[in-house]
């Protein structure tokens, strides 16, 4: 059901900016320039050491950043990833992010860009009948596409891999692992306005 209705928001964004994209006069002018800020939603498959994970869910995300040119920008972030597990072992996840993008203009209205950066999250784990508070930080990267609505208005699809690592001494409730790594991918539709 999720994957049915990301791919129809997926389709009716692209059919919506492809529509515009003819609709709109020739504008060599868009401005890549300035402070902007978005929202995202998508869904999330994790993977985890040894375990099998409910392998869908969604996440959404607020970003605020700051666009140097059309090729690099700073951007900070809050991502609810939600709840995801299993049986046995489930968390709820959030976290704020910082990110530099690079992209590769490709005319003026799409850019393709890289980004990488640094995720602070915080969990709530549950296992068996145990409960525990954690926080840390890790690494993430990404690719993405962006397409220019208008001077003001960016549509983006993006993909994310968040490397979430909990320690041994982080899940005492956990004892008998020495690590746990998640990979957490996040695929999501978002809007941009730049100022």
């Amino acid at each position: 059901m999720k994957k049915h209705y990301l791919a129809a928001l997926t389709v009716s964004s692209f059919l919506l900016s492809s529509t515009y994209a003819f609709a709109a006069p020739n504008n060599d002018e868009v401005d890549h320039v300035g402070i902007y800020v978005g929202a995202a939603y998508g869904l999330l498959n994790v993977d985890g050491d040894d375990q099998d994970f409910d392998k869908e869910d969604n996440a959404s995300r607020l970003f605020v950043g700051a666009q140097f040119n059309q090729a690099f920008s700073l951007e900070a972030g809050y991502i609810d990833f939600g709840q995801y597990g299993n049986n046995i072992f489930n968390t709820e996840l959030d976290g704020y992010t910082l990110a530099l993008k690079a992209g590769l203009p490709l005319g003026e209205r799409f850019t393709l860009y890289a980004q990488g950066g640094n995720v602070w999250w915080k969990a709530d784990i549950s296992a068996t009948d145990d409960k525990a508070d954690v926080d840390g930080s890790d690494l993430f990267y990404g690719v993405g596409m962006s397409f220019a609505l208008s001077e003001s208005l960016d549509l983006r699809l993006d993909y994310t891999r968040f490397d979430v690592k909990f320690n041994r001494d982080e899940i005492g409730i956990l004892a008998d692992i020495d690590n746990f790594d998640t990979k957490v991918d996040y695929v999501s539709v978002g809007i941009q306005y730049t100022f």
